[in-house]
C-alpha cells in the first residue's frame, strides 16, 4: 500500500552568503533570506520560497532529522527557481516528493538555500544540451551527492555535459613531468614545478559522441556501432574542428581563449548564453587535473612496471593490452569498426574515477589540449604560474592521456603527445574545461 509522504515539523534554514574556496576572500557576498519551506495542503510535494539580495548561484541541501537527503538517489524531480544564476529578487522551487520517495514518511524536513557569488561557482556545472528557446540552460551543484542521479548516469554522458570544479595549487607549488627510470619517459617529460592560480571547470568525462551530434550536428566517429556509440567518446575530430584556425584568429596562446563562432567551442559558448569561457584544458590543467597530487605514472598513486601492458593501468583505463585491441591467441588484433565497446573505445566512465571524480584520464582516448608543442620537444615553456605552452603561428599540438590502441607507456599521466591542428584520428577526443572564477553574467 503507498503511503502518503508526510512532511513533520517543518522549517527551513539558511545559509548566507556563500561557501568559499580556501584563501578565497570575498567582499560583501551574495546573500539569501526568507526561506520557508511548505506542504501544500494534499499534495507530496514540498514548496520552498527565498529571497536573494544580489546576482549569485542558488544550490540547495534538504535535511531529515538533521542528516542530508542524498539529492542523487531521491532528489530528483525539482522544477522552479534553484541550481542556476539568479539576479536579486524573490525566487520559489518545487520538489515532487511523491515521485521521488514515495511510501515514505519525512519526519522534520529542512533546507538550506546556498547562493553562491559568481567568482566563486559550486562544486558542478551541467549544461542541459536539449535547447531550450536555443539555449543550453547550465544548471550548478555543490557537492556530488547533489547531483541527480550520481555522476556516472547516462544523463550525464548523453543530453548533459558534466563539468567539476578543481581547485587551485592555493599558492603552492606542484611537480609534473617524470623522474627518470619510469618506465616509457622520454625527454619531453622534464621535471618541473608549476602553480595553478586559479580554480577550473574539468569535464567528468571526454565528449561522447552523442554530445559532440547534438553540439555540433555530425558524426564523425570511426567507433560507429549504432547501440553503443552514443557513450562512447567522441574521436575523429580536430584541434581546428574544436576551437577554429589560426586564420580565424583562434591562435592560443597568442590570440588567449577567442575560438570561431562556426567551432565545437563557439556554438557551446553561444547556446549558453557566453556565462563560462568553455575551451579545451592546457597541459598543466590537463596534468594537473589527472594527478590530483600524485606522483607516479597512474592517478591513483601506482607505478607503472611494464611499459606495454601494466596490471596497474588495466584497473583504471581502457588501452591496447587491456581491450582496446582484440586478442588471438598471442597476438592483438584490431577491433572492426562496428564493434560493441567490448574493444576498442569503451563507453566513458567504465573504469573508477580519480581523486576528483575525473573518469578515464588514463586511456580510451587522447584528449587534445590548448598548447603548442615547443620546437624542440622540451618542456620549458610548462613552468611557473599557469603555464600556457610557446607562443607560436604553427607546427604541433599537444594532447594528453594515451587511447584505446595505444601502450600503456602512452597512458601515464607525465606523457605527452603531439598532433596537427587538421588531424582526425580513431583515437583521438577531447575533454572540455573553463574558468570557474569568472562568469560572465550580463
Amino acid at each position: 500500500m503507498m503511503m502518503m509522504c508526510k512532511f513533520r515539523l517543518i522549517r527551513a534554514t539558511t545559509v548566507a552568503g556563500t561557501i568559499c574556496a580556501a584563501g578565497l576572500v570575498l567582499a560583501n557576498p551574495p546573500l539569501v533570506s526568507n526561506v520557508t519551506l511548505l506542504q501544500p495542503k494534499g499534495l507530496r510535494t514540498a514548496v520552498v520560497n527565498y529571497q536573494t539580495d544580489g546576482p549569485g548561484i542558488a544550490t540547495f541541501q534538504l535535511k531529515t532529522n538533521g542528516v542530508d537527503i542524498c539529492h542523487s538517489e531521491v532528489v530528483r524531480t525539482v522544477t522552479g527557481d534553484i541550481n542556476q544564476f539568479l539576479s536579486a529578487g524573490a525566487y520559489s522551487f518545487t520538489w515532487d516528493a511523491g515521485r521521488d520517495f514515495p511510501e515514505q514518511v519525512l519526519s522534520n524536513l529542512t533546507v538550506e538555500v546556498t547562493l553562491w557569488a559568481t567568482n566563486n561557482p559550486p562544486l558542478y556545472c551541467a549544461v542541459n544540451l536539449v535547447q531550450q528557446g536555443g539555449q543550453y540552460p547550465v544548471r550548478w551543484y555543490g557537492k556530488e551527492s547533489e547531483v541527480p542521479f550520481g555522476v556516472n548516469h547516462s544523463w550525464w554522458k548523453r543530453d548533459w555535459l558534466l563539468l567539476r570544479q578543481i581547485p587551485s595549487t592555493e599558492g603552492e607549488f606542484v611537480t609534473l613531468g617524470s623522474p627518470l627510470g619510469e618506465p616509457g619517459r622520454n625527454d619531453r617529460e622534464t621535471l618541473r614545478s608549476i602553480r595553478i592560480t586559479k580554480p577550473f571547470y574539468m569535464g567528468v568525462f571526454s565528449v561522447t559522441q552523442r554530445q559532440w551530434q547534438i553540439i555540433y550536428g555530425d558524426r564523425p566517429s570511426y567507433f560507429n556501432n549504432s547501440d553503443v556509440y552514443e557513450e562512447r567518446p567522441v574521436e575523429q575530430v580536430s584541434y581546428n574542428d574544436v576551437r577554429g584556425t589560426v586564420a580565424q584568429g583562434c591562435n592560443w596562446p597568442i590570440n588567449g581563449h577567442a575560438v570561431h563562432a562556426t567551432s565545437f567551442m563557439g556554438l557551446l559558448r553561444a547556446r549558453t548564453g557566453g556565462i563560462l569561457e568553455f575551451d579545451l584544458p592546457t597541459e598543466a590543467q590537463w596534468e594537473y587535473a589527472c594527478r590530483t597530487g600524485t606522483s607516479g605514472a597512474w592517478n591513483n598513486g601506482t607505478t607503472c612496471t611494464n611499459a606495454t601492458a601494466d596490471a596497474n593501468l588495466d584497473l583504471l583505463g581502457r588501452y591496447r593490452s587491456n581491450d582496446g585491441y582484440i586478442r588471438n591467441g598471442s597476438s592483438l588484433v584490431a577491433p572492426p569498426q562496428n564493434c560493441t565497446d567490448e574493444y576498442g573505445s569503451a563507453k566513458v566512465g567504465l573504469y573508477p574515477p580519480n581523486a576528483w571524480g575525473l573518469y578515464d584520464m588514463h586511456g580510451n582516448v587522447w584528449n587534445i589540449t590548448l598548447d603548442w608543442l615547443e620546437t624542440n620537444g622540451a618542456a620549458s615553456s610548462l613552468a611557473g604560474d599557469d603555464p600556457a605552452g610557446p607562443a607560436l603561428t604553427s607546427g604541433s599540438r599537444t594532447c594528453r592521456g594515451g587511447s584505446w590502441d595505444a601502450t600503456a607507456n602512452d597512458s601515464r599521466s607525465a606523457r605527452r603527445g603531439s598532433i596537427t591542428v587538421t588531424a582526425r584520428n580513431t583515437n583521438l577526443g577531447i575533454r572540455v574545461a573553463a574558468r570557474a572564477d569568472v562568469l560572465i553574467t550580463q
